[in-house]
């Protein structure tokens, strides 16, 4: 299952890991979280629906239409507010992996085009809407990953634009 987090990196890491995280995005991008209460948590999704979601774009659009969608694993991810060409990767001390950096702009563009190819909503209401559908419906629950996918990922995505934060995908 995987989840969206409109927060800081102390919302998705713990301790010293957080803050190199959080010190690496300040160093590269002069970016760092507004620092809130609560974290904004998308309703989980089936990790499945990420890579459903990618091959759809890429079947829509073409793979160079939406580089910060179809190029970020669902795995160590973040998108922050600042215009990137590319996802990038980013070595943290202590991490195995790189830290994948989009842009969270980029992201909210990609995912309009992409909404407006497959006669999808992008209003806040009509997103929560078919949120609402997906969780109250169970036999709809275990169909259109991809979908779910989106609805979750564009609602947080502009919760995070909407409170100066990062956008950080959960696994």
């Amino acid at each position: 299952m995987l989840t969206f987090v409109a927060g800081s990196s102390a919302d998705v890491f713990t301790g010293d890991f957080a803050e190199a995280v959080e010190g690496e995005l300040r160093k590269r991008y002069g970016f760092e979280s507004a620092k809130l209460v609560d974290p904004y948590r998308s309703e989980p999704v089936n990790g499945v629906g990420w890579r459903d979601l990618q091959n759809l774009s890429r079947s829509m659009l073409g793979d160079a239409a939406t580089p910060h969608l179809t190029g970020i694993d669902a795995y160590q991810a973040v998108y922050v507010p600042v215009p990137l060409a590319k996802v990038e990767q980013i070595r943290i001390a202590n991490a195995a992996d790189p830290l994948q950096v989009g842009s969270l702009t980029a992201l909210i563009d990609h995912l309009t085009q992409f909404a407006a190819r497959a006669s999808l909503p992008t209003d806040d209401v009509q997103l929560m809407g078919l949120a609402a559908h997906y969780l109250e419906d169970d036999s709809s629950f275990e169909k259109e990953l991809d979908v779910q996918v989106y609805v979750q990922l564009m609602l947080s995505a502009k919760q995070a634009v909407a409170r100066k934060q990062a956008l950080w995908i959960v696994v």
